[in-house]
């Protein structure tokens, strides 16, 4: 497999897929679930969700700044109109630039989820149920967190209850294609709320929480946290501040033109540029 040529193409026949994802199968297999995020500048991608248009974006952002590095947060398919063509894209990018590329898992990163809001059926009618199979492999061994020496923290979600060291994270048993932990369940289904609480129950799910100033602030003292970014909520701008800026959403869809996509670019100091793609 020429692996540059995959950056060009939105045509992968299954055969090149089985391989593609086998190669990001195994670059994640044996990394931790809370990996070190890079310091010097970094792109933070939000939600795809199918969007091979911002998918390119991302990319030629990565190619333009050549000493920069990229932070995939999760949710790279399902809903949107090329699920597959937008997958393989990340994925590619993932294994051509294995020091400068990272993805992390998201809510959609799941067997169950992706069966009902649309990579499932659209992988199946392509190509096969068992290509379907080969995604679900990489769904399972995709980090779930990601933190920087400077303390940027990112997740594809939010604060779950009862953390208070990187530790905890650590020993999630992450491998599995839906989410049985609850740790690992919250780190991609939370969602913050600018109230002064610790959490409260999520419209999204009985598992799921929504976390308040209070939760936001314990675990940040707890894990040396200046900045948290995470995507999970679209926002008309493509982007919220919450907690006096200290966590920043960032969505990267344009959910059919209701949101303006955007990444989040962090550079040493950990100063934030909102870039419009």
């Amino acid at each position: 497999m020429n692996k540059s040529s995959l950056l060009w193409r939105e045509d992968l026949s299954a055969a090149e897929i089985q391989e593609l994802t086998s190669l990001v199968a195994d670059k994640y297999k044996d990394a931790p679930n809370l990996i070190v995020a890079p310091d010097n500048d970094v792109f933070y991608v939000g939600d795809l969700h199918g969007e091979l248009k911002s998918a390119l974006a991302a990319r030629d952002l990565l190619l333009d700044n050549q000493g920069s590095c990229m932070i995939f947060l999760g949710d790279y398919a399902d809903r949107g109109p090329q699920q597959v063509e937008t997958f393989n894209l990340v994925l590619s990018l993932a294994i051509e630039y294995p020091t400068r590329v990272f993805m992390l898992r998201g809510n959609h990163e799941s067997s169950e989820i992706a069966r009902v809001y649309g990579f499932y059926p659209t992988v199946s009618e392509r190509y096969s149920h068992g290509l379907f199979d080969s995604y679900c492999r990489v769904f399972e061994v995709l980090p779930l967190a990601a933190l920087s020496p400077e303390g940027l923290f990112a997740c594809h979600g939010g604060v779950p209850e009862r953390v208070t060291s990187s530790e905890q994270i650590q020993e999630i048993d992450r491998f599995h294609p839906n989410f049985p932990d609850d740790t690992a369940f919250q780190l991609v289904w939370n969602d913050p709320r600018e109230a002064d609480f610790r959490f409260r129950q999520s419209y999204r799910s009985d598992r799921a929480r929504e976390f308040g100033r209070r939760a936001f602030e314990e675990f940040a003292s707890n894990l040396g946290i200046q900045l948290m970014i995470r995507g999970h909520e679209a926002f008309e701008n493509g982007y919220q501040y919450f907690f006096d800026g200290r966590l920043m959403s960032v969505f990267s869809a344009s959910y059919g033109g209701a949101v303006n996509p955007k990444v989040i670019r962090v550079r040493n100091g950990l100063k934030i540029e909102v870039v419009s793609i």
